[in-house]
């Protein structure tokens, strides 16, 4: 054998070993431990150890690393996504990773019994990448294979650009690297594109006597209808709601969010958002409730537990009083969501008031309430993750429950008469239906929210809308504070029965659910992305 093809047998070993590195989560993971659902087809591996050969010839270092740091970067990011939610990340979804950190690491921490073989994994994948390049030193190196790099890592967004986003759905029964490139790629190509205009009509508004002197919106989070004793959850979980069913002043209803993130579902929301791509009801703000409520004469507040940015785009500039989580990070830690009733005790109010109080509870981790409140923990030792989190989810209902009726104590207090408490909640969650957990993905589960309403001396036909209603949407809610306002708003764009589920980035192109109001509730149709026939 002569020096040349010992120098190349150098290459050959750097590939597989690479290789090797790059499939580990995949041979792990979806062989072994079965956590994930993915596979290795041929393609895929021809394709990996081909890409493993090319990098075995690189010569700047500089250029390796980027390229190794890249991969190791993109697939810890898929394989969490993947651990946690049970499917492959989307490439709508990406962006949060680099802006809810914070949270990330805190369901991480709440996950550890979960999460930690994927956490091995990785690093061995990594100590096996860096393995297969250092052991090999004596590899033949090329001057332009960084060209070569570049060709192939540029191939797939090409193609996303070209053939369009819905082309490039993740598969879960594929390998990880697989489902990476597919999603990064298209993040990268249409996280920049905007939403194509479309020819909508405005809004038009019409203002009268307002019907109540006071608003109370209490916007939930992660709460889903199907999980609630209220709604016919098999555990007595809801029992001070369950003790208002009879009451003439209360209603309530099975609802259907705007969208499957937090932010998304606030800017959409309080714009009386409705038509996929819409972005100019948004801009302009000639629905926004915080703006109706301003014009009639309503002082207007935001009481939040969660962070300001949430609210961007969501009309705080009529807003007279804003208090988020920073404002009230020491009496949060201390006591929980309960410091929203006290800050709503302390607010100047004025003779019409809309208020806003905006909840942390249920976001994962679901046991966080605990400590203010262990006497409604129940025991949660199940067999598998499902179980256990829905237990856990269920838990975190009980104490959502007792924070309601404190609440609506409060509001008792306070607001006298004249008033109306509605709840909703931002989206709804997946807690192992299908093999799949959390939210921000767009499956009905993640849609379903409760919608309820109570007057306080004030005249019951107020809340005649949500009795009458089999399903009611954030929009329909939306529209129906708008009334309460004083506020007739008119979209000549509506359908009589078709309404949407939009995705979590929507002023670029993104997916979105229709569904279609029935006698049996919301009727999910196929999903479909901004561009494709809307």
């Amino acid at each position: 054998m002569d020096w040349m093809s010992v120098v190349l047998m150098q290459n050959f070993i750097c590939a597989l070993i690479v290789s090797l590195g790059i499939l580990l989560p995949d041979l792990y993971l979806g062989y072994i431990s079965k956590m994930l659902t993915c596979t290795i087809p041929g393609t895929t591996l021809f394709g990996v150890v081909a890409f493993a050969g090319v990098l075995s010839f690189i010569r700047n270092r500089r250029v390796l690393g980027f390229v190794v740091g890249l991969i190791i970067l993109t697939q810890t990011i898929q394989i969490n996504h993947w651990a946690y939610f049970g499917a492959p990340i989307h490439s709508q979804d990406i962006s949060k990773v680099f802006f809810e950190l914070d949270e990330i690491a805190q369901t991480g921490a709440s996950l550890i019994h979960v999460l930690w073989p994927v956490w091995l994994v990785l690093c061995a994948s990594i100590a096996v990448i860096l393995i297969g390049f250092s052991y090999t030193k004596n590899r033949k190196n090329l001057p332009y294979a960084w060209g070569l790099v570049v060709l192939v890592l540029g191939v797939t967004p090409v193609l996303s650009s070209i053939k369009g986003p819905s082309f490039f759905y993740t598969k879960p029964t594929s390998s990880t690297i697989y489902n990476t490139v597919r999603a990064f790629s298209d993040w990268i190509v249409h996280s920049k594109s905007k939403v194509k205009s479309h020819d909508y009509k405005p809004y038009t508004v019409a203002y009268g006597a307002s019907k109540i002197k006071n608003v109370v919106l209490i916007m939930g989070e992660s709460l889903s209808s199907r999980y609630m004793h209220l709604y016919g959850y098999n555990q007595p979980n809801t029992p001070y709601l369950d003790s208002l069913k009879n009451n003439p002043n209360f209603a309530y209803a099975k609802g259907v969010s705007s969208s499957v993130s937090t932010r998304t579902c606030l800017q959409l929301f309080f714009n009386t958002f409705h038509n996929p791509g819409f972005v100019e009801c948004i801009r302009k703000k000639d629905a926004n409730l915080f703006r109706l409520a301003q014009h009639q004469g309503y002082k207007t507040f935001v009481l939040s537990a969660q962070n300001e940015k949430l609210f961007h785009d969501t009309g705080t500039e009529f807003v007279d009083v804003f208090a988020s989580e920073k404002e009230m990070r020491k009496d949060l830690d201390e006591k929980g969501d309960e410091a929203l009733l006290d800050a709503m005790a302390a607010l100047e109010l004025g003779d019409k008031n809309f208020i806003i109080i905006h909840l942390r509870h249920i976001h994962t981790p679901f046991g966080g309430y605990a400590k203010y409140h262990p006497e409604l923990v129940m025991a949660t030792n199940h067999k598998n993750r499902a179980s256990e989190t829905q237990q856990e989810y269920s838990n975190a209902i009980a104490y959502h429950d007792y924070w309601v009726k404190k609440c609506i104590e409060r509001v008792q207090k306070i607001l006298l008469s004249d008033t109306i408490v509605l709840f909703t909640s931002d989206h709804g969650q997946l807690l192992g239906e299908r093999g799949l957990f959390g939210h921000n993905q767009m499956q009905p589960e993640v849609a379903d929210i409760p919608v309820w309403a109570l007057t306080i001396n004030a005249d019951t036909a107020l809340i005649t809308p949500l009795k009458n209603q089999q399903v009611v949407s954030h929009y329909d809610l939306g529209k129906h504070i708008a009334s309460l306002l004083g506020a007739t708003v008119s979209n000549p764009n509506e359908h009589p029965t078709l309404q949407y589920v939009h995705g979590s980035e929507i002023y670029s192109a993104y997916e979105y659910m229709p569904w279609g109001k029935s006698v049996h509730g919301p009727a999910f149709l196929k999903n479909r992305w901004i561009g494709e026939g809307d």
